[in-house]
């Protein structure tokens, strides 16, 4: 497990260049067993998993003033330390209305073999637009956990905790 910059992305495809990169993004916000599935899910689809953990500032102006719950040092940390993460980056922040802008930008410097998303992703087909453009096959995985882990995410958990009333 490695962090790199946005700025490694291309010298690091030159270094990887006859593995098969899988590449995956997200604000991996309070991470959870679930984003670990995901993660391994997504390691299975290759040599390489490449994770972007989505800034603070991105996060703040598409999922609202509360979030994230915890800083893009910590979330990066975080993302860092799992066993099925080779590398991972903070995503560039990039003046755009358009919250995908920076992975157009992600595409054009990796150029991964595997982009990874979640069924319930937004902007689904953009990115399916953007993965044409750049010949980059897209995968798109059902969300799924072992039943005795519940109905687990980080929305869930968000709320949950605000049933408590601990405050």
């Amino acid at each position: 497990m490695v962090q790199i910059s946005f700025e490694d992305l291309q010298s690091l495809r030159k270094k990887l260049k006859d593995r098969k990169i899988v590449f995956c993004s997200g604000a991996f916000d309070l991470t959870h067993a679930g984003h670990i599935i995901f993660f391994e899910d997504c390691k299975n689809l290759g040599d390489v998993l490449i994770v972007s953990v989505g800034g603070d500032k991105l996060l703040k102006k598409y999922k609202g003033d509360t979030r994230p719950i915890l800083n893009e040092h910590i979330r990066i940390k975080t993302v860092d330390s799992f066993k099925p993460v080779d590398y991972c980056f903070l995503e560039p922040s990039f003046d755009s209305e358009n919250p995908l802008y920076g992975l157009d930008a992600v595409f054009n410097q990796l150029r991964p073999n595997i982009y990874v998303i979640n069924e319930d992703a937004s902007n689904i087909e953009y990115r399916k637009q953007l993965c044409n453009k750049h010949k980059i096959e897209l995968i798109v995985l059902k969300r799924h956990c072992p039943k005795e882990f519940g109905d687990i995410s980080t929305s869930n958990l968000i709320n949950k905790v605000k049933s408590l009333n601990l405050f």
